[in-house]
């Protein structure tokens, strides 16, 4: 990916995020946004299930053993990985007889990379600020 596709990419990003501070009534299901410790977040959106997310983009699979085979996964483990999504709120799962089919309920996932702690000032920024 060269920079303009990058630089476009978090155009939209913050493009969006801003449309939902304004109205978040109206952005429910579009997205979904991490605000959590990038740690936290590598360890809950791992690469399998970003996979996943991807594999449902994709194509609509009428099940989850055939989600498995595009995969070349174990359906149990694809099982697992789904469940984990669906809580976070990206996927949502379908019971038809005996088959589950999963499909996707974000265009989206936004995760801001920072720490909520505050940086603290420097003695310049402190000098600076006390006499402006």
């Amino acid at each position: 990916m060269d920079n303009t596709e990058m630089q476009h990419r978090i155009d939209v990003a913050f493009e969006f995020v801003g449309r939902v501070v304004e109205r978040p009534d109206r952005f429910p299901d579009e997205a979904v946004l991490f605000l959590m410790d990038p740690a936290e977040v590598a360890s809950v959106i791992t690469k399998e299930r970003l996979r996943i997310l991807g594999k449902l983009e994709e194509e609509d699979y009428p099940s989850l053993v055939a989600l498995a085979d595009a995969l070349g996964r174990d359906v149990s483990r694809v099982r697992k990985d789904l469940l984990s999504l669906e809580r976070l709120g990206l996927v949502k799962l379908s019971k038809s007889g005996n088959r589950i089919r999963a499909r996707p309920t974000a265009t989206g996932i936004y995760i801001p990379l920072f720490s909520s702690r505050r940086p603290r000032a420097s003695s310049t920024t402190a000098t600076k600020t006390a006499t402006a």
